[in-house]
């Protein structure tokens, strides 16, 4: 079961500009308004010496200072009416300076901070290394960073936990995650030190946004070993009094190919064949959830190809389609959405050491944060 969402219109950025300027020049021509006292003459007439001459130096002084202060006041009514203009700016101005924060450098240098074997066994201390950097950049951006501890085969493991608390209905939550941990051997940078990188850089972003809902952000861990880190955290939710609105795993989210596999149940002929495009899976349950992703990345980054699926019931039989964090979220009735350049289906290095930083396109990454910026901040909304 497939379908697609069509293109929509958008208004280039430039009219957008041009229509805000004409706005502000009226305002431009009053500020340059004449300093002349009402009924003065005007200079060069019979009367000019006439009407000075009724003039002393006190009433001079006053009108003096009267128009100084006329000077002031129409500065200050243009300085009000420049930020009331900018407060008053539609979406798509706002969505143009968001874009634009959204960093290729960040995401390089986060990649870079972990792009190691992090695997539980000989791989421990990386794990953990990588656990205490992510931390560390929830809180320089502001954001409380709480440790989410379970125990696997003797050793303590912890999912990374930040939240940007909703103003209005903190207990409506929409939950964005990505896994920190790798496969022995591999250093795991599109699986998923990318998810990671898109992760932090949308807190760096979303902690300044007045938000009326909760956004909670999840670095999980032994994603790689059946999901033991979301399954842990699945169950807390549970006995839990939150309203969870939905989840999305960012699962190695940076790579790009000139080809395309699928998997034997999807018909070829109706996708891409190159692997430049984002895909976001869903499941029966998040029909609705997907379709406003969908919407968010066609509205603010449509220069990014999309394809999208809804699989029949959990994905029981389509194993392709539940191999990331999201799967214990469908299996416990949560709508959640999988977010993915479609792994081993196009990365030739999947789980292997020649899953570099190398082999990455970072200006496809930038493109996937700032459509599941702008999907997590609407939703929150």
């Amino acid at each position: 079961m497939y379908f697609r969402i069509g293109k929509t219109v958008f208004l280039p950025r430039q009219q957008k500009a041009t229509a805000f300027g004409r706005d502000v020049a009226p305002l431009g021509r009053y500020s340059g308004a004449t300093g002349l006292a009402r009924g003065a003459p005007q200079p060069g007439s019979r009367m000019t010496r006439r009407w000075a001459a009724k003039i002393d130096k006190s009433s001079f002084f006053k009108y003096h200072e009267q128009t100084q202060c006329q000077k002031m006041n129409r500065r200050i009514f243009l300085l009000l009416s420049f930020f009331l203009l900018l407060i008053g700016l539609n979406g798509d101005e706002k969505i143009y300076v968001s874009r634009g924060m959204v960093s290729i450098e960040s995401l390089k240098r986060h990649v870079e901070n972990i792009q190691f074997d992090r695997n539980p066994y000989e791989g421990y201390p990386k794990l953990e290394q990588a656990a205490q950097y992510i931390a560390k950049e929830f809180l320089k951006v502001g954001l409380d960073a709480k440790e989410d501890c379970f125990q696997w085969e003797g050793k303590s493991y912890k999912n990374i936990v930040a939240e940007k608390k909703g103003r209005i209905s903190p207990n409506r939550v929409f939950i964005l995650g990505a896994h920190y941990d790798t496969v022995p051997g591999s250093p795991g940078a599109d699986d998923d030190a990318s998810g990671i990188a898109v992760l932090l850089e949308i807190a760096r972003n979303i902690q300044s946004v007045p938000l009326e809902g909760t956004v909670r952000l999840i670095a999980f861990s032994l994603e790689e070993y059946n999901y033991i880190g979301s399954s842990h955290y699945v169950e807390s939710l549970k006995k839990g009094k939150e309203e969870i609105l939905g989840m999305i795993s960012l699962e190695m989210v940076g790579f790009t190919a000139p080809r395309q596999d699928y998997p034997p149940y999807l018909d070829p002929k109706y996708y891409p064949n190159v692997g430049d495009f984002i895909a976001i899976i869903g499941n029966e349950r998040s029909q609705k959830l997907l379709e406003k992703v969908c919407q968010s990345f066609k509205t603010h980054i449509p220069e990014l190809p999309l394809e999208f699926l809804v699989v029949p019931g959990n994905g029981e039989k389509m194993e392709e389609v539940r191999l990331s964090d999201h799967s214990p979220f469908w299996d416990e009735g949560f709508s959640a959405l999988l977010v993915t350049d479609t792994s081993f289906l196009r990365n030739p290095n999947y789980h292997l050491p020649s899953d570099r930083i190398e082999t990455l396109n970072f200006e496809f990454m930038r493109r996937v944060a700032i459509g599941v910026y702008y999907s997590v901040v609407e939703l929150a909304k």
